[in-house]
């Protein structure tokens, strides 16, 4: 696959390639179909023609006007509307609503105090958690803490223990090269020692 590809990177770049590698690529579909559209668009940017830009006569096609009359004038009326429309609310609302208002503002102060209260009590809750888990993760450190301090200890006592062996073994070695060197020596004439 990766060298239909790279035939197909050869082809789109103007490479001539065999025959036998032409095949190659429109044997498979996947490429096939990658060459009919490089093809169409190779021949959508040969018959390209640029064509000039119109020109544009801006101030013949729009009209002139006043904006700045139109404008303040709309933003007066805007003024002298929401002004009507928010003395109106205060004039007919019925003075019967307030008090019911009141009791919906208080009761929904109380509910927002509750929901505080309990938020509050979550949190002391998530915290006291948090500092037990903490604990709980302290005390599991000491552990193992503890119980590597005891392994290494172990692995110590026996390699100590091990190297005792092993000087014993070899002061056993040499006691006993010693004593056969000696018995050497005292079998020897005291001739072929004073020669040595």
């Amino acid at each position: 696959m990766a060298n239909l590809e790279t035939l197909f990177e050869q082809w789109l770049d103007g490479k001539v390639l065999s025959d036998a590698q032409l095949q190659r690529l429109e044997n498979d579909p996947e490429y096939k179909a990658l060459i009919n559209q490089a093809q169409i668009w190779q021949q959508h940017s040969r018959d390209y023609k640029a064509e000039a830009v119109p020109t544009w006569d801006r101030q013949s096609s729009m009209s002139k006007i006043s904006s700045a009359g139109v404008f303040n004038m709309a933003g007066v009326w805007a003024v002298a509307a929401s002004v009507m429309i928010c003395s109106l609310i205060f004039l007919v609302m019925p003075k019967q609503q307030t008090p019911e208002l009141l009791g919906q503002v208080a009761q929904q102060t109380q509910l927002l105090e509750s929901q505080q209260k309990q938020i509050d009590q979550l949190q002391k809750i998530i915290t006291a958690q948090n500092e037990l888990q903490q604990q709980q993760m302290y005390q599991l450190a000491k552990e193992a803490i503890a119980t590597g301090r005891v392994e290494r200890q172990e692995d110590i006592n026996s390699l100590i223990t091990y190297i005792k062996t092993q000087r014993a073994q070899d002061q056993a070695y040499l006691r006993m090269q010693l004593n056969d060197l000696a018995e050497q020596v005292q079998e020897q004439p005291m001739a072929a020692i004073a020669k040595n």
